[in-house]
Order: C-alpha cells, then structure tokens, then sequence
C-alpha cells in the first residue's frame, strides 16, 4: 500500500516478515480456534494499519460464509453476520477461483456488495482464500474505508498469513479430532468395563440360582450352558446395535426363535412398538428364556396342545410410568408339584429385581401359568 509517509518498502517487507513470524509462534502454542482467529484480525490490522479485518468461515452446505472473527466492526456482527459464498460476492468468487479478489466498491460491477460493507463506509477490499488440504476453509478479508492501491507485496503477505491460518487451523482440526478420539475411546472403555462388570454379576447370580434349582452335577451344567446361551444372545444383539434401543418384540422373537418357536398359531404376541434401553432388553431376554424353557418343559410348550399368549402395554399408576408385560399360559395343567417346582424358578423371580429394578410374579392357574412383570419406564421409547 504505497502511500506517502508510509516505510520504505524494506521496511514494509520486514515489519511483514516479523508479523508472520510473531503469529506462527502464537498458532503453535494456542489449542483455541477461536483466539487464534480473532488474534489473526488483530495482528494483521496493526501490521497494515487498517481498521476492518474479517475471517469469514465457509459453513458446512457451502452456500454461505460466517463472519467468524473480526476487529473494527460493530457489535453483533462477529459471530454472527454472513454472506452468499457463490461467484457474485468477493470472498465466494476467491475461493471459487482460488485466487485473491481486490474490489473497489465505487466502480465494482462483478459482485453484490453486503450492504454491511457499506454501512461500515468500505470503499477497498481484499480477499484471500484459506485453503487447507480438502479445500477452501474460508477467506480473510481486508476491508479498508479509504480507496486503497493493494499492491504485490500486499497480496503476498496477506496470502502467506492466510496460508499460515489454514495449517495452524487445520492443526487444531486434527488436535480437537484427535481430543474427542481419545474421549470417545475412554467412554468406550468406561462402558465396556461397566458392562464386563455387569456381565460378570449376571452370571454369577445365574450360577447361584441354577445350583439351587439343581437336583445333581449334570442338570446343573445343563441349565447353566442353557442360560450362558441366552446371555450371549442377549449381548451379540447389544454389541451389533451398542447405543441403540431395541424393540421388545425382537427381543421377545429372539428368544423364542432360539428354542424353534415363532409368532403364530400356538404364540402370539401383541403390544405397542416399544424399544427399551441395553440393560432392561438383556434383563427381559434372560427372563424370557426362562419362561421360554419352562414353558418347553412343564406348559404350553410342551406338546403343542397349549397357548401361549405375551401382552405388553404402558400403565402410569400415579403419574409415573410402568412397562406392564404379561406372560400367559393356557390349555394345559400345571398341578403336579415338579411342574410347579420348575416354575417357582428363583431365576424367574430374581432377574428382574437384580438387573432393572423391576418386579417378576408368578401366579399358578388351573389351566396354565401366569406372569406378570412390571418395571419403571422413564427410559423407554414408544416407537
């Protein structure tokens, strides 16, 4: 910007070097993005001697720019303010051409100048891209209220700034990716023992009550492979979905899918489309088996003559809501006292209340078993 009473352009060059020097120092020891920018502003007015500079980031669908930092403009526009991003505004046509765009707004018939610019008095302009490795991050905008001759030398200087911003933002990218990687994986790890902790209390208080169910050594491991089954079932269909609900209805399926079961003449199944948390749908999965398993030996299972009916629905005693699922049984009798035995299973009646805080009741009629399980529903979604 030759003008009179301005440095030599000596002194010009090295005031410039020195100020890419002072700001490539400030960009390695910062970690804030958004001081790093406004401090850019600030240093390039002073280096230039201007009152208006902008850094205008280019946001996500491409179609407009964010004032994202500045000095010298009025308050709420920083942060705020934004501008078309295609060919007819400056900054969108210098990231369109990847090449610096000066306008002098008196004689300028290329582009739709903001009205901004003009309620600010700009009468020159400068654009240069901030282009990283995957393209334009944005512009930085030198906005000066005086017809001012940017010449060569204030094209580089400006271009090589905006050339230092683009790597120390994309190395904050890349430190903030790398940051919420690591947060991300410590969560991970978290849930994973969390969960491995939670594994282990299943089983051990499946192995507790299966040796109490157990007449001998044999039916124990038997009903206790059975069981690690379910549970496994359960956790491969938490692992493929980690952060998912899942639907109460897959969940009842699963189960009695795996023991060769499905929805249809002798089973059904009717309720609203409910999806529950991880931990009540590995809760009800292993209760589910368990009364999929006594079913198979002592009810409505067991030969086919037999009708098993599963209902579910919300109930909001007192205002709070419940998940009601009852389970129920019929054309079959259940008198003799091994039947009733294996459907007393302490399984069935301790699930509930150790994984989810629920309640399990079993209710023996003439004709079939019943029941009937009820656990707190804040968490879970009716979809």
């Amino acid at each position: 910007m030759m003008a009179q009473g301005r440095p030599s352009e000596a002194e010009k060059l090295r005031a410039q070097i020195a100020v890419l020097s002072e700001f490539g120092k400030h960009a390695l020891k910062t970690q804030d993005l958004q001081e790093l920018l406004q401090r850019a502003t600030e240093i390039i007015a002073q280096a230039l001697d201007i009152e208006l500079v902008k850094v205008l980031e280019l946001l996500p669908d491409g179609s407009e720019v964010l004032v994202r930092a500045g000095v010298g403009w009025n308050p709420g526009v920083v942060g705020h303010a934004t501008f078309g991003a295609n060919q007819l505004s400056p900054a969108g046509f210098a990231m369109q051409t990847d090449k610096p765009v000066i306008s002098y707004l008196s004689n300028e018939e290329r582009f739709d100048i903001p009205e901004l610019l003009r309620e600010h008095g700009v009468l020159s302009m400068v654009n240069v891209v901030i282009r990283g490795d995957f393209g334009p991050w944005g512009v930085l905008e030198v906005d000066s209220r005086e017809v001012q001759d940017f010449d060569e030398d204030d094209i580089s200087f400006l271009q090589n700034y905006a050339n230092q911003l683009a790597s120390a933002v994309e190395r904050l990218n890349a430190h903030q990716k790398l940051t919420r990687s690591l947060e991300e994986r410590d969560m991970l790890m978290h849930e994973l023992q969390h969960r491995v902790r939670n594994m282990l209390g299943n089983i051990s208080v499946l192995a507790k009550r299966t040796v109490q169910s157990s007449d001998n050594f044999g039916d124990f491991l038997a009903s206790f492979d059975e069981r690690l089954r379910a549970l496994a079932r359960s956790q491969d269909m938490l692992l493929k979905r980690p952060n998912e609900y899942i639907k109460l209805r897959e969940v009842l399926s699963q189960e009695l899918e795996a023991h060769g079961f499905g929805v249809g003449q002798s089973v059904s199944a009717v309720g609203p489309d409910i999806s529950l948390p991880p931990a009540v749908s590995q809760a009800l999965a292993m209760a589910f088996h368990e009364l999929t398993t006594n079913a198979i030996k002592y009810g409505a299972l067991k030969d086919g003559s037999g009708k098993l009916d599963v209902v579910w629905r919300i109930e909001a005693p007192g205002g709070e809501k419940d998940l009601l699922i009852r389970w129920r049984e019929t054309g079959v009798r259940i008198n003799h006292p091994s039947s009733r035995e294996g459907y007393g299973s302490e399984v069935i009646r301790s699930i509930i209340p150790y994984m989810i805080a629920g309640t399990s009741q079993l209710e023996f009629h003439s004709d079939g078993v019943e029941c009937n399980i009820r656990l707190p529903a804040p968490s879970i979604r009716d979809r």
